[in-house]
């Protein structure tokens, strides 16, 4: 979440709190979330954007496990 007093916070602030979250297990598991069902999507669309998917699936394997593997046991 936000955290409080988000709207006055300054760029520099937001940015350092933002980087704290990426580098969490929490946005870890966010982003895993969020590249699993961006690729599921995309994969149902007309025309796929294979490198684009496949480049998706690089980073959740690699850099977001185990998390990645929860959100796409049924995709993959």
């Amino acid at each position: 979440m936000k955290p409080e007093g988000w709207d006055r916070m300054s760029g520099p602030d937001k940015r350092e709190d933002a980087e704290r979250l990426f580098t969490s297990v929490r946005g870890k598991l966010i982003i895993a979330q969020a590249l699993a069902k961006a690729i599921e999507i995309m994969k149902e669309q007309e025309y796929p954007e294979r490198s684009n998917i496949e480049d998706m699936e690089e980073l959740g394997e690699t850099l977001f496990q185990p998390f990645f593997s929860m959100y796409t046991s049924k995709l993959l």
